[in-house]
């Protein structure tokens, strides 16, 4: 790993940290809270900042990890993005789905809590599909090896 990786990986493990920490107090004053809107918020704090972990957590593994280089993996790597390709469609569909169940229930509930949390509800639906179908593509064109092993040799495949 080269001197401008190794910053990298400890500003995303100084991310982790910070988000860990977060994690933590939210978690707690979700389990503290009496309220269902003030618990509800806090549980969409909560999951979205261990989502930020598992994402730099997988960022710090991609900077730090060469992948193996024979063709077995790569064809596995292949495959997996065909995989992925069909399970996002079938995802998008079931995402479409959701989006026009709650607008219905929108239709039907005069709470103006209810109607704001799913409103925020519908909105991460249509987003969603926009951001699943965004990484898709990006993940489609990136390179089956992404960086050569050490001075140009293979990795080995242990």
């Amino acid at each position: 790993m080269n001197e401008d990786d190794r910053e990298l990986v400890r500003l995303l493990e100084e991310q982790i940290a910070l988000e860990k920490k977060t994690l933590v107090e939210i978690s707690d004053a979700e389990q503290g809270a009496q309220d269902t809107p003030v618990r509800l918020l806090y549980l969409e704090l909560r999951l979205d900042t261990w989502k930020h972990i598992k994402f730099l957590e997988s960022i710090v593994e991609m900077v730090r990890e060469t992948p193996c280089d024979s063709w077995s993996a790569k064809i596995d790597r292949y495959i997996d993005r065909v995989k992925l390709e069909r399970r996002l469609r079938q995802l998008k569909e079931s995402e479409g789905g959701m989006f026009d169940l709650v607008t219905r229930v929108l239709r039907r509930t005069d709470d103006p809590v209810a109607t704001l949390l799913l409103t925020h509800l519908r909105d991460d639906e249509e987003r969603h599909v926009a951001d699943l179908d965004e990484m898709c593509r990006m993940i489609q064109g990136l390179p089956l090896q992404p960086r050569p092993g050490t001075l140009g040799r293979t990795e080995s495949c242990a």
